[in-house]
């Protein structure tokens, strides 16, 4: 009995180790999004905020989270409304938030990350 699961376990630690030399390496690694800037993010930075699209890329899952039908949704691809952006000329915020929810601070956010509106026409003098 001790000696068929010795060799069951050695089948399959064959099988495991033989598709991990088969399979190539950039699946696991898939590496930064073509966004991210060249030099990286800090080693703290957990989350990056795209305030002008509100939504969040997770650094640790390298997944998107944004709401979706008014519901917070994750992704490991870009979500197609965002494809025609070029996040890497977008504003983006740094974040240390730890977990994997960031957006349950979206209130605060969208406050505290808004771009001011440029005032157009007569300049006022107070």
């Amino acid at each position: 009995m001790e000696t068929n699961k010795m060799k069951i376990s050695a089948f399959w630690s064959i099988i495991v180790l033989t598709l991990l030399f088969l399979i190539p390496q950039d699946v696991f690694s898939q590496g930064p999004p073509p966004w991210a800037p060249a030099h990286g993010y800090r080693a703290k930075t957990k989350h990056i905020y795209f305030p002008d699209q509100n939504f969040y890329y997770d650094v640790e899952r390298k997944s998107y989270l944004h709401l979706s039908n008014g519901k917070w949704t994750i992704s490991t691809k870009l979500p197609s409304i965002y494809s025609k952006i070029n996040l890497g000329k977008s504003t983006q915020i740094q974040l240390e938030i730890g977990g994997h929810t960031p957006y349950i601070y979206n209130k605060e956010h969208i406050v505290k990350y808004k771009k001011p509106k440029k005032h157009k026409g007569h300049k006022h003098k107070h």
